[in-house]
């Protein structure tokens, strides 16, 4: 099983009229979210958090959590072979590191 990073974006979906819910979702899930809910119900692009996933597994915790006709209705019917392209694409890169000698230029002289 291959585990890795990917970011959490905090999006706002306007459910209904008076409804209105914060969540925090990796980037390829707001793809279920805008055909749920329709694309100008969900707004936002922060990046809030990152999670570890399991790559093999995604397609069955999104069918659990939307049901499995919503995910082969948005992600298709290949066994989740789009979805786990979407999931690695959407992995966390690593920060790159400081550049040396950075900080010794604010020293005073």
């Amino acid at each position: 099983m291959s585990k890795i990073n990917v970011p959490l974006v905090e999006v706002m979906v306007r459910r209904d009229a008076h409804t209105i819910t914060p969540v925090a979702v990796p980037p390829y899930e707001l793809t279920m979210l805008r055909q749920m809910f329709g694309r100008e119900n969900v707004s936002g692009d922060t990046v809030v958090a990152h999670m570890e996933v399991d790559v093999e597994q995604e397609h069955e915790r999104l069918s659990a959590k939307y049901g499995p006709q919503k995910v082969v209705k948005v992600y298709g019917d290949d066994g989740g072979e789009r979805l786990k392209e979407m999931v690695e694409k959407a992995a966390a890169k690593p920060e790159p590191a400081a550049k040396k000698g950075k900080a010794d230029d604010t020293r005073p002289e």
